[in-house]
């Protein structure tokens, strides 16, 4: 493979890559994000529908994760649009969660890029995705800003109506509050203990 061919491969201009064409264009604009296509399926000889891709957009510390991919129906399918960020989780670890999920690429770029002009605004203040399992594991994921935690919630929300297996409430909280409802946790364990 020629470098020529391995870029375009990359960088999703490839004409079998329709599906990213339209998201690399958010770099038409001078800005300081980068986008790159880190994996898609262009395997035309494949059997069945099986087209998916990913994707990541970067400015510093801040990631973005988009896939894309088709969901088979009877003699059809539809086109999934994913937008994620790279959050940290309980454990100090980043991973990816969703805050959009649809069938329509343009509203998927406008979400990124609303999710992105409010990083670059500068005014965010850290928020916390609880997502608390009825007898189970409580799990929280931070994000820079009250949007994107409220529109992941949202979307958790929306996969639990969606799936009767979901069991779990999703709220979203400040870090300042939600560091100061670990620390009442912990001293009224710690009270319960001494009793």
């Amino acid at each position: 493979m020629s470098e020529n061919s391995e870029t375009q491969t990359r960088d999703g201009s490839h004409p079998r890559a329709p599906h990213w064409f339209d998201f690399n264009r958010l770099n038409e604009t001078p800005n300081a994000w980068t986008f790159e296509v880190l994996e898609w399926d262009d395997d035309p000889d494949a059997d069945g529908v099986d087209d998916r891709g990913e994707a990541e957009v970067v400015r510093d510390d801040h990631r973005f994760v988009i896939t894309t991919w088709l969901q088979p129906r009877d003699r059809t399918h539809d086109r999934y649009w994913g937008v994620a960020y790279e959050t940290i989780n309980q454990d100090g670890d980043p991973e990816p969660l969703a805050f959009h999920i649809s069938k329509t690429q343009a509203i998927a770029r406008n979400n990124l890029g609303h999710a992105r002009d409010v990083l670059d605004s500068g005014d965010t203040e850290p928020h916390v995705l609880v997502r608390d399992h009825n007898d189970g594991p409580r799990e929280t994921f931070e994000y820079p800003s009250e949007h994107m935690a409220e529109k992941a919630a949202d979307l958790q929300i929306e996969l639990k109506i969606g799936s009767d297996d979901r069991d779990y409430l999703a709220t979203v909280h400040s870090k300042a509050e939600w560091e100061d409802q670990l620390e009442l946790e912990q001293s009224l364990k710690e009270a319960g203990r001494d009793v």
